[in-house]
């Protein structure tokens, strides 16, 4: 798998996001619930249908996965090779934004083979911004090179936390630790907080329920920009419902954080 070749395909795929997006938004989309109580709209779906279609007809053997229509119909282990690379499609990142009117939300775009999630492309077009970044190879925002922070000690850092309910629920009491040991806390959300991560504007996210294809993405893209990801047990993995992002020198200190308040 030619890295350039995956990156100029998935830079593609968010221009053609980024034309249906932009068309439907502020436009009264129509909304329903999901069986697990999130928004879908028809351009969700039809972003992903979009992708999916330019993705297999560019490379067959790959395998797809997105939000709304999972695997495509097609088992995960059944007709492919376990071992071809995998496409992970969030077509709107940020649903409840995007029907709000909000301007943060994005398309996320990932290329992955076996564990690793090597190639991300986030493209959030009414912030007129996009990042992308290839894994060893750097990370990018609008063109222009970026990379994480510097800083090294949690007590000069400032962390983004996800849905608070869901940090509680999975290690009570961290958000009030998190106040005490880190030097600022925002609630950034989605996509947002790992694309300020990979270019240095925060230097921790701490997400406690995620899922594949809001994770996939932006890991690739923090990683290439020189950052780390690990679910909360500190595994590198984009699968494993949770979400550990740093800018790489803070990691172990943060997991230990964690790992103090899950003892208690």
């Amino acid at each position: 798998m030619r890295t350039d070749d995956v990156l100029g395909l998935a830079l593609e795929l968010a221009d053609v996001a980024d034309r249906l997006t932009l068309g439907a938004f502020r436009r009264d989309p129509e909304v329903r619930r999901k069986a697990d109580g999130s928004e879908v709209t028809e351009t969700d779906i039809a972003v992903e249908l979009a992708l999916r279609e330019r993705i297999i007809g560019a490379f067959p053997d790959h395998r797809v996965v997105g939000e709304e229509g999972g695997w495509g119909g097609e088992d995960a282990t059944g007709a492919f090779d376990p071992e071809a690379p995998v496409w992970t499609i969030d077509p709107i990142d940020g649903t409840t934004n995007f029907v709000k009117g909000n301007p943060i939300y994005a398309t996320l775009i990932a290329c992955s083979s076996g564990d690793r999630d090597i190639v991300g492309v986030v493209s959030a077009p009414a912030l007129g911004s996009r990042w992308d970044g290839v894994v060893g190879e750097g990370a990018r925002q609008d063109g222009h090179a970026i990379r994480v922070s510097a800083v090294d000690r949690l007590a000069d850092a400032e962390v983004s936390v996800g849905a608070f309910s869901d940090i509680e629920d999975r290690v009570p009491g961290l958000l009030g630790h998190l106040a005490g040991v880190t030097a600022r806390q925002r609630g950034y959300g989605d996509f947002w907080a790992y694309c300020l991560l990979a270019s240095g504007s925060t230097d921790a996210v701490v997400e406690a329920r995620l899922n594949p294809w809001d994770l996939a993405a932006v890991r690739a893209v923090v990683e290439a920009a020189g950052g780390r990801v690990t679910d909360l047990d500190g595994i590198g993995r984009s699968d494993g419902g949770s979400a550990v992002a740093t800018n790489g020198l803070l990691h172990d200190e943060l997991l230990g954080a964690i790992a103090e308040r899950r003892r208690v």
